[in-house]
């Protein structure tokens, strides 16, 4: 079946208590997402490239465009897969304008075909961006369009620079971790992981490795960075590059989180698109940003599957403590068994790990309104002092 770019799918808000989020015109050539407490930027200048991804107003990219031995090199772009066309990338894909504009609840970003003659693809790049309030992701569409009379071989490649250090992780697929910097990877239970902040100082190199369709970043302890995308076979990546790749500067300024599609031939003058969605998240106080940390894997799925629980909190209840019912609509139940004077305090923490509800409990049995909390899995701890009384997990449903 043909793929045309400009009939790339419209994505739709379903979830019943979501809105669409309304992209942005910015100063100059910038567009511009608020999606809950994300910012997502793009700079139709720069090659559509993705200039900034807040989270808190706290910045999660690295977007320095000044460093002058990393030019151009900052924030996140997109090339074509494998990488047998000479260095640099076609400024027309990589970094010349596009032309944009606002459709609905979408940005679309065109640009210009390439014709170096070095390069030799006759390749023109679309991306058309959105969010999705339900889970708090942004949607970007990245379309290839083959503009010459033959038939051409690509495979979509999302190339993300961060600031070095950190952590990163993502699930293991098929094969085995290569590349100069696989033996700076640890393997454990499945998952594979990278600890930036352990090999500062090391020579720039790279791993390449077959993944299930995620990438993750830890940044400063503290915040979550997600990249979803489709999970392909390991025989599915271009020659010599792979689902997953990572690789770090050589001057240590950054890290680029990389992810490909499928190496697929495209036809002449037919197109393939390529869905990728960001999550940014602060980290909750009961996950574990550390190598081979289960809490940080099972958040990580969670955050992924959003409708699933998150199976990483296993229940605790050492005092016989009962909040009820769960799910629940309306009205929550906490019973505590406390005496009077012995005030406890119920914390409801969503899956951004934000506290959206805050309650003492004076009494040992109180109802409590959450007809304002959106629907979907939530985490709740009841503590009195510096001891947990109670913790679990909580879906509302309205």
């Amino acid at each position: 079946m043909k793929n045309y770019c400009l009939l790339i799918s419209v994505f739709f808000c379903i979830s019943v208590y979501s809105q669409p989020v309304i992209p942005q015109k910015g100063e100059g050539s910038k567009f511009f997402i608020n999606c809950a407490n994300m910012y997502f930027e793009v700079d139709s200048a720069k090659g559509a490239r993705i200039t900034s991804f807040k989270l808190n107003d706290n910045e999660i990219l690295y977007v320095n465009f000044n460093n002058p031995n990393a030019k151009d090199m900052a924030g996140s772009t997109f090339w074509p897969s494998p990488q047998i066309w000479p260095w640099p990338p076609a400024v027309n894909l990589d970094s010349k304008p596009y032309r944009a504009m606002i459709k609905q609840n979408k940005i679309v970003f065109a640009g210009k075909a390439d014709n170096s003659a070095n390069f030799n693809s006759m390749l023109r790049f679309y991306k058309t961006i959105s969010a999705n309030a339900a889970d708090t992701s942004i949607i970007i569409d990245y379309c290839i369009k083959n503009e010459k009379t033959a038939s051409q071989k690509w495979a979509p490649w999302e190339v993300t620079r961060v600031i070095n250090g950190g952590l990163t992780v993502f699930a293991k697929g098929e094969g085995k971790v290569t590349g100069d910097m696989a033996v700076r990877t640890k393997e454990i239970t499945g998952y594979v992981w990278y600890d930036q902040d352990a090999t500062l100082g090391k020579t720039g190199a790279k791993y390449f490795s077959d993944g299930k369709g995620w990438l993750a970043h830890v940044v400063d302890g503290e915040m979550l960075f997600i990249k979803k995308f489709e999970d392909i076979p390991l025989l599915s990546a271009a020659s010599k590059e792979a689902e997953i790749e990572v690789y770090t500067a050589g001057d240590q300024s950054y890290t680029e989180l990389e992810n490909q599609g499928a190496y697929a031939s495209i036809a002449s003058k037919d197109s393939v698109t390529w869905r990728v969605k960001w999550f940014a998240r602060k980290l909750p106080a009961f996950v574990d940003a550390s190598v081979g940390s289960t809490s940080l894997t099972n958040y990580i799925e969670a955050v992924l599957k959003r409708e699933a629980p998150l199976t990483g909190i296993s229940p605790e209840n050492k005092f016989n403590v009962s909040i009820y019912p769960n799910p629940a609509t309306n009205i929550l139940t906490v019973e505590t068994g406390l005496s009077v004077g012995e005030n406890a305090k119920l914390h409801i923490i969503d899956i951004q790990g934000r506290i959206v509800l805050k309650r003492s409990l004076t009494q040992s049995s109180v109802r409590i309104n959450i007809e304002h909390l959106q629907q979907g899995f939530y985490i709740y701890d009841i503590k009195q002092g510096n001891e947990t009384l109670s913790k679990g997990q909580l879906l509302i449903r309205h």
